[in-house]
């Protein structure tokens, strides 16, 4: 029996041996290493590239008027005062004229002349009638008559447009922003006697380079910023002519700056379109490299990254317009590696992930 026992753990023995050597003996798997770099693609986008621009303009009324006498007098009332609300066609000031007294008695004698030379052609046609007159003189009477007559309606036109103009009256509704008459001051033509800022909103007038003004149109959006407050506006006005600043003169009509406290003559920051193209191939701009000044992307096809030369036009932060070198199809590699070059084995990321989850099933397969 012990003889038995010994050999049983002899065999016991044996056989452990015999597994620890095949578990070394076997054959180790070889694990081949991936070394193809990892991109991302994707397709050329359709979109819009805006640029935008700043400048610095003023707050001023959307409407502001200088009023000026149409004649020269004394001051003889004075009806406003700097703040008054006033309406159009109100009277603002009232003029006293010599001029009206001159203009009253020319009214006086050309119509004293009117009936002298009625008087007489009446006389000369009855003449007429009796052949004590001839027909050229009977014409030179009729036309005194006439002339007279026209003279006296001009010298009454006169008058009564001269008169209008003793009242200096609002040309629009508004707020009066300043005064320069007072009763007894001398009114004359050259000079305002105030000015008066109209009641339908405000606007933002500004300067603009002359590549900017080429690429404004009237309408565009603008965006004001002021005292923590952004407006937005509409360009109503782009000028054509360099100003003395040097700038093309612009306006802007804006939306709500009386409600946000905006004041006339103060400075705001403002934004606005200085370029843009409408819906054009463009790529991300991480996705362009440079060679030799010239811009290239790398494309997917069959596996493998190859270089595209591109013509390109507007940029933004994000995207650069295309123009020649892509298809709408092209598979973009828009990730950068330095291990990418014209002709290298790559894999995209889905592909990756496709591996790994393959991995992963027949991981739970065993």
């Amino acid at each position: 029996m012990k003889k038995a026992g010994k050999w049983i753990v002899l065999l016991i023995v044996a056989a452990l041996l015999v597994l620890i050597a095949m578990r070394f003996m076997k054959k180790k798997e070889v694990v081949e290493e991936e070394t193809r770099p990892t991109v991302a693609v994707g397709l050329p986008e359709t979109r819009d590239i805006i640029n935008l621009t700043t400048a610095i303009g003023t707050i001023e009324p959307q409407e502001e008027v200088s009023v000026m006498p149409k004649m020269a007098g004394e001051i003889t009332a004075v009806n406003f005062a700097v703040g008054d609300v006033v309406e159009e066609g109100q009277v603002l000031i009232t003029i006293h004229s010599d001029a009206l007294d001159s203009l009253r008695i020319q009214v006086d004698s050309a119509k004293i002349a009117m009936n002298d030379a009625q008087t007489a052609l009446s006389r000369t046609e009855a003449l007429f009638a009796t052949g004590a007159v001839s027909q050229q003189q009977l014409e030179s009477a009729q036309s005194a008559a006439k002339s007279t007559r026209l003279a006296y309606k001009n010298a009454q036109t006169q008058l009564e447009l001269q008169t209008g103009y003793t009242e200096v009256k609002a040309p629009i509704s508004g707020v009066v922003e300043t005064k320069k008459a007072e009763v007894h001051d001398q009114a004359s033509p050259a000079s305002p006697i105030c000015s008066i800022t109209g009641a339908n909103g405000m606007r933002i007038s500004f300067g603009v380079t002359e590549d900017v003004m080429k690429h404004l149109n009237l309408g565009d959006e603008v965006e004001v910023e002021k005292g923590g407050h952004t407006l937005k506006g509409r360009l109503t006005e782009v000028g054509t002519k360099v100003s003395s600043s040097g700038l093309f003169d612009c306006k802007a009509q804006l939306e709500g700056a009386e409600e946000a406290g905006f004041t006339s003559g103060s400075k705001a920051k403002l934004s606005l379109v200085s370029d843009q193209v409408k819906r054009v191939m463009a790529v991300p701009m991480s996705a362009v490299s440079y060679s030799d000044g010239t811009p290239f992307v790398y494309c997917l096809e069959d596996g493998k990254a190859v270089k595209k030369d591109l013509v390109t036009g507007l940029f933004d932060e994000s995207f650069i317009e295309v123009k020649e070198g892509l298809s709408a199809d092209s598979q973009v590699i828009l990730t950068w590696s330095n291990e990418i070059y014209n002709g290298a084995d790559v894999q995209t990321v889905e592909e990756v992930a496709g591996s790994a989850a393959d991995g992963a099933e027949e991981a739970q397969s065993k």
